[in-house]
């Protein structure tokens, strides 16, 4: 009897093993490149980050900031920006250090998934399978290949509330490292501040009504989460009280943001709140259960971010939990309150889409695979045709992700739209002496992102006109770069375009 245990033991870690290592495989095709452009906030991030590595000071001087400037108008949490920071220190400015802390916790992500239902379904057979349904989602598979601060969030979150329901069911010591880790959660997105506070102070409630902690343990722990949160929500206090002074804490910086706009992402500041209410409804509501907010790189208009199917199994597994009370513990619990605020805020996030939905996901996935398992134990024979429709679907994902996908991303005016290739073939190849026509900010943050990565510094004009007159009377040792639409609107001023040479990358076009 326990040499068959002991197989079974070595068989499902060997299973795990297998299914992390296709998880990260399958991640690692064409990575860090496997979306070829940068996105304009990962590109802002990243010469933060780069900044901050080589001075200790963001692109502004401003030093260890609890919360980044950025566009001035609309900041950035900075969790990613200091996990880019050690990436570049430790690896140098590269693709590879930009995108490498998503992949990280993505893949811990996976790994904590597995542990979590493990112990929640007190099963691993389950758990393995539940781990293989977290590997294969587009939406947790997306976020992983590309870097953008906010999804940050949920990941952290899930650390944190693996963390905490460990310190309650098993080792106590885990208990305060999970309030750190809900500190440091503050950190990855603005709408944690009303997230986090409100998971704990309804957690706190549950556990102690279960006299799972006491009241020193609560105070110990109210102790470490405002130790190490504190900066984040002092910051938050100074700039909605618009006390219009800087704080320093040694070389960490808690700033007032004179121009910062990020306010009227949310519902509280808004002139129409009811009306501003109903708009984030039809929102969610369309946002959660299309699984799609036409930007690709979120999730995919043909899988979504969950894949369509799950959304039926989703309601099977939460009416399975409200239906057989037996079935509930404290882990149930944690992920039904993620849930909850989650929808919440859904709702008091204004424009919401499914990045700014972000924190949905993980346990909406839960919730779905609690449903699979449901329809699985009442109906046997659906296992082999549940398994042939997502492997099926998650081919297909992989197939499209590899394939046309990549053209989606590449004309959009999120991304860089070609021009880290074009400047690099300008450069690289044509051996020119590169001008670029800079009309917008978020060219200047490409160009300083091409800058690090490269080590190439293009002359850079801003007027239209002065860009014209330089493309007219064009040097052969030049080469230009600009975008399409702006070619497109320049054409008319432009003499000879037909003897001009030219190269094309995504919307980006170099011409020489």
């Amino acid at each position: 009897m326990n040499l068959i245990k002991l197989d079974e033991n070595i068989i499902c870690k060997i299973l795990f093993v297998l299914i992390l290592a296709i998880a990260i495989g399958v991640r690692l095709i064409s990575w860090p490149c496997a979306i070829s452009q940068v996105n304009i906030d990962e590109a802002m991030t990243a010469i933060n980050a780069k900044s901050i590595a080589d001075s200790g000071v963001d692109i502004y001087g401003t030093s260890f900031p609890v919360y980044l400037e950025a566009w001035g108008t609309s900041g950035q949490s900075v969790m990613l920006l200091y996990l880019m920071a050690i990436c570049i220190k430790t690896f140098g400015f590269s693709f590879i250090s930009v995108r490498l802390p998503m992949l990280i916790v993505s893949i811990i992500s996976i790994i904590i998934f597995y542990d979590l239902t493990k112990r929640i379904f007190n099963n691993k057979k389950i758990a393995l399978w539940a781990m293989a349904f977290i590997s294969i989602c587009p939406w947790h598979f997306l976020q992983s290949i590309w870097s953008i601060d906010c999804n940050m969030f949920p990941h952290f979150i899930f650390i944190s509330i693996y963390l905490l329901y460990r310190g309650v069911t098993d080792k106590k010591w885990l208990l305060y490292l999970s309030m750190l880790f809900f500190a440091l959660t503050m950190y990855t997105y603005g709408i944690s501040v009303f997230i986090v506070p409100l998971f704990l102070l309804i957690c706190a409630i549950y556990l102690f009504v279960k006299k799972l902690v006491t009241i020193k343990q609560i105070a110990i722990c109210i102790i470490i989460y405002l130790l190490f949160s504190s900066p984040i929500f002092t910051m938050y206090i100074i700039n909605t009280l618009k006390i219009r002074n800087n704080i320093h804490i040694g070389p960490i910086t808690i700033q007032y943001f004179r121009n910062n706009i990020r306010t009227n992402d949310i519902i509280f500041f808004s002139k129409n709140i009811l009306k501003d209410l109903g708009d984030n409804f039809k929102s969610l509501v369309s946002t959660f259960f299309t699984q799609y907010d036409k930007l690709e790189w979120n999730g995919t208009q043909k899988f979504g971010t969950i894949y369509h199917i799950s959304i039926i199994f989703f309601f099977i597994g939460l009416i399975d939990l409200i239906i057989h009370k037996e079935k509930r513990n404290t882990g149930t619990f944690f992920f039904c309150v993620w849930l909850i605020l989650s929808i919440i805020s859904g709702l008091i996030i204004n424009k919401v889409n499914i990045n700014r939905l972000n924190t949905i996901w993980i346990p909406t996935l839960f919730f779905s695979f609690n449903g699979i398992i449901y329809a699985l134990s009442k109906i046997k024979f659906l296992k082999y045709g549940i398994i042939t429709i997502y492997a099926t679907l998650f081919i297909c994902f992989i197939l499209y992700l590899y394939t046309s996908y990549t053209s989606v991303i590449d004309n959009s005016s999120c991304f860089s739209a070609g021009y880290i290739d074009a400047l690099r073939y300008s450069t690289q190849t044509l051996h020119k002496n590169t001008i670029c026509l800079c009309i917008a900010k978020q060219q200047n943050v490409y160009i300083k992102f091409g800058d690090y990565l490269d080590n190439v510094s293009p002359e850079c004009i801003d007027n239209r006109n002065d860009f014209i007159d330089r493309l007219n009377n064009k040097d052969i040792n030049e080469a230009f770069i600009l975008t399409g639409t702006t070619l497109k609107n320049m054409y008319e001023n432009i003499d000879n375009i037909n003897d001009l040479s030219y190269y094309r990358f995504g919307n980006t076009f170099i011409i020489y």
